[in-house]
C-alpha cells in the first residue's frame, strides 16, 4: 500500500500542474480592460453611419468605438435609445448587466437628456398638434411634422415658435423633472458601486443641443442648468466628463436652425461625429489624468562618443517606463529613440550622427492592462554628438 503513495501523489501533482498550466495558457492574453457602456442615445451612438437600435456594436463613430479602441477592447453596450434615469435603475435591478459589470474595469455612463426630453416633445407636440404616441421619444415625429410646414408663411411660423416659447418658459413640469434627476442619478451610482466594485465610473453631463437656437436655446439653458446640479467634478465615486461646456463652446450636436428656410432647420440634438470624437477625447483625457505617472524630468544630456548620448531622468512618482524622443530643432519634428524603464540611459544609434545637435525629451508611463498612460513632456534640452 505504501509503495503506490508515491506514484498517486505523482498523478496527483501532474494534474494540478496541467490544471495550472492551462489557466494561465487560456488566460494569456486576456488581460484586458473590461469597458461596459449605459446610457441612452448619445451613447448609442444614434444618427452616426451604421446605427442600429438593436446591435450590440456601436457605430465605428461613436465615442463608446473610440474609447473601447483606445482600450484595447470590445464595448460591451447597454446604451439604449430612449433610455431615461427611471429606465436605466430598470436595468440596471434586471440583472441584465450583472455579469459584465462584476467584471468591469471602467464605465461610462450618458443618461438624463431623456428626463428634460420626454416631456419637452410633448410640449412640442402639443403645440404642433401631434397627437400620434411616441414611445421612444424619438425626435422624428416632430422633423416629419414641421416638413410640413414648408409652404407656412413667416409670420405664421413665428407664431408657432412664440406659442412654444411661453409654453416651455417657467414651466413646472421640466422643473419636476430637472429636479428630481437628482434622486434617480444617486441610485444609479450606488447601484454601479455595489455591482462594479472595482470599476472607474465615467459620467457625462447634459449639454445645450439648441443654445444657437434663440429663445428656446436660452429657456433649454435654464433646466438644463438644473439637472446637471446633480452631477459635481470631485465625486469620490465617478469622474464628471464635462460636455456641458464643451458643447457650450462650438456646435458639436446636427441641430441647424435657419428660420428663413425649414429646409436648414434640424431638430436633432444628438451628437455629430465630431461631437462624439470631443466626448471620446474628454474621456481619454480624463483615463489619463486618472493613470499617468508625475512628469519626466530631464536632468543632464551630453555625448562621449561617436553616435552616443546620456541622458539622465527622473520621476517623483512611480512609473512603469520612459520614451525618449528626440528632433532636429527644438520645434522640429519628434521621433522616438528609445523606451526604457533606466533612469540613466547611455543610447547608441546611427540615427545620431556624430557632429550634430540633437534635442532631447522624455515623457514617463504607467503601463495598465496593455495601454500606456503617458506624462507631459519634460524639458527640452539639447546635446552635440561626438
Amino acid at each position: 500500500m505504501k509503495k503506490r503513495i508515491k506514484p498517486l501523489l505523482f498523478i496527483i501533482c501532474m494534474v494540478m500542474i496541467t490544471g495550472m498550466l492551462y489557466t494561465m495558457c487560456s488566460n494569456a492574453g486576456s488581460n484586458k480592460t473590461i469597458y461596459v457602456a449605459l446610457g441612452d442615445s448619445i451613447a448609442a451612438g444614434y444618427g452616426l453611419p451604421g446605427y442600429s437600435g438593436s446591435q450590440e456594436t456601436p457605430p465605428e463613430d461613436s465615442y463608446q468605438s473610440f474609447v473601447s479602441s483606445f482600450l484595447k477592447t470590445d464595448p460591451v453596450n447597454f446604451a439604449v435609445t430612449g433610455s431615461d434615469s427611471t429606465d436605466c435603475i430598470n436595468m440596471l435591478n434586471s440583472g441584465k448587466a450583472d455579469e459584465a459589470l462584476s467584471d468591469a474595469g471602467i464605465i461610462t455612463l450618458s443618461i438624463g437628456s431623456n428626463d428634460l426630453l420626454s416631456p419637452f416633445l410633448e410640449i412640442a407636440k402639443e403645440t404642433l398638434g401631434i397627437t400620434e404616441s411616441n414611445g421612444n421619444m424619438d425626435i422624428s415625429s416632430l422633423e416629419n411634422y414641421y416638413a410640413g410646414f414648408k409652404d407656412a408663411s413667416l409670420i405664421d411660423m413665428l407664431a408657432i415658435a412664440n406659442d412654444f416659447a411661453d409654453k416651455i418658459k417657467d414651466n413646472k413640469t421640466l422643473h419636476e423633472k430637472a429636479q428630481g434627476f437628482s434622486s434617480n442619478f444617486n441610485e444609479i451610482i450606488s447601484i454601479l458601486k455595489e455591482k462594479a466594485p472595482n470599476a472607474e465610473i465615467y459620467v457625462t453631463n447634459i449639454y445645450n443641443p439648441y443654445k444657437d437656437v434663440m429663445v428656446l436655446g436660452n429657456s433649454a439653458d435654464t433646466y438644463i442648468k438644473e439637472i446637471n446640479n446633480a452631477f459635481t467634478d470631485n465625486s469620490d465615486n465617478y469622474t464628471l466628463i464635462d460636455v456641458y461646456t464643451l458643447f457650450a463652446k462650438e456646435n458639436l450636436t446636427n441641430t441647424k436652425f435657419d428660420i428663413s428656410s425649414l429646409d436648414n432647420i434640424n431638430l436633432d440634438p444628438h451628437p455629430s461625429k465630431e461631437g462624439h470624437a470631443k466626448i471620446a477625447s474628454a474621456i481619454l483625457d480624463a483615463l489619463n489624468a486618472k493613470h499617468a505617472p508625475a512628469d519626466a524630468k530631464t536632468g543632464q544630456v551630453k555625448s562621449t562618443a561617436k553616435n552616443t548620448v546620456t541622458i539622465k531622468l527622473s520621476c517623483p512618482s512611480g512609473k512603469s517606463g520612459y520614451e525618449i524622443e528626440f528632433a532636429t530643432s527644438k520645434n522640429g519634428k519628434w521621433k522616438k529613440l528609445k523606451d526604457t524603464t533606466k533612469n540613466k540611459n547611455q543610447i547608441k544609434s546611427e540615427k545620431l550622427k556624430s557632429g550634430k545637435t540633437y534635442y532631447f525629451r522624455a515623457r514617463s508611463y504607467n503601463n495598465l492592462n496593455g495601454i500606456k498612460y503617458y506624462s507631459s513632456y519634460s524639458q527640452v534640452k539639447n546635446a552635440k554628438i561626438k
